[in-house]
């Protein structure tokens, strides 16, 4: 089986968060166990790093903590990421002997997956999709919602049909059946590293008191009132510090429900 992975922001991307993380890790665990069984794997991806390029060759494979990845150039910037280039390639390893089985996309609302699936559709081959959280109720009405919801009335939904899902967790599964009505869906977790550590008796300090960093976009989404009230159980002393932007309302929102908690 050959499979090509399809993903707007690789790393060094790390601008990106998530996917970015935990789409590379995906790679680097399933290349070499394919690669032992005669199955090729490879990557896709745009020279995407936020306002500015990756300081990479444009389409030339290069090897990226093992996995063989080939950056394009986009011609558009965040979060469009169209890349003409990379779907050409695309298209043309679909229509010679390269012999694609599958193409796993991940992540939806830009050019790069969008189009990517629309290839694939065309030329009769197999689509996973990855949404990343980005197939949900509140995705589609947060930020450059009417964009989004003209895309799918007018594109996605068709394409969507085509695919078959794969889903993080329950409830995101949950919130993709909301949406769509795919020809399959799984749920396959995250890949973790916890190191073996208890977080309890292994401060990396002389104080005593359990230091806890959020880093992420302020959002409801994020679950930072369940953090909230998880902290207000526990009975040593801890700080908490957010890092990240989000907006005047919800901050303000959180702040309230601090004073309420006492924490």
């Amino acid at each position: 089986m050959n499979i090509i992975q399809i993903i707007a922001a690789y790393k060094p991307a790390y601008i990106y968060g998530g996917p970015t993380l935990s789409v590379a890790r995906l790679c680097e665990k399933l290349y070499p166990s394919l690669k032992a069984e005669g199955h090729k794997l490879e990557v896709l991806a745009t020279t995407a790093n936020g306002s500015s390029e990756l300081n990479v060759e444009s389409g030339v494979q290069a090897t990226v903590d093992g996995v063989p990845v080939t950056y394009f150039r986009r011609i558009t910037k965040d979060h469009s990421h169209f890349s003409p280039s990379l779907l050409a390639y695309l298209r043309s390893g679909l229509r010679t002997n390269k012999g694609y089985n599958l193409v796993h996309i991940h992540a939806w609302w830009n050019f790069t997956s969008l189009f990517s699936c629309l290839v694939a559709k065309l030329n009769n081959t197999p689509v996973l999709l990855s949404p990343r959280g980005m197939l949900t109720s509140y995705t589609l009405g947060n930020r450059n919602s009417i964009y989004k919801r003209w895309l799918h009335l007018l594109l996605g939904k068709r394409l969507l049909q085509h695919c078959h899902f794969h889903a993080t967790s329950e409830k995101e599964k949950r919130d993709i059946l909301s949406i769509v009505n795919p020809k399959s869906i799984d749920v396959i977790f995250n890949l973790v590293n916890f190191p073996s550590l208890d977080p309890k008796n292994n401060i990396h300090s002389n104080s005593d008191i359990f230091r806890l960093l959020y880093l992420s976009r302020v959002e409801q989404k994020k679950g930072i009132e369940y953090l909230f009230r998880a902290l207000a159980t526990l009975n040593f002393d801890w700080t908490l510090s957010i890092a990240g932007s989000g907006a005047d309302k919800y901050i303000a929102h959180l702040k309230k429900m601090a004073a309420q908690l006492k924490i």
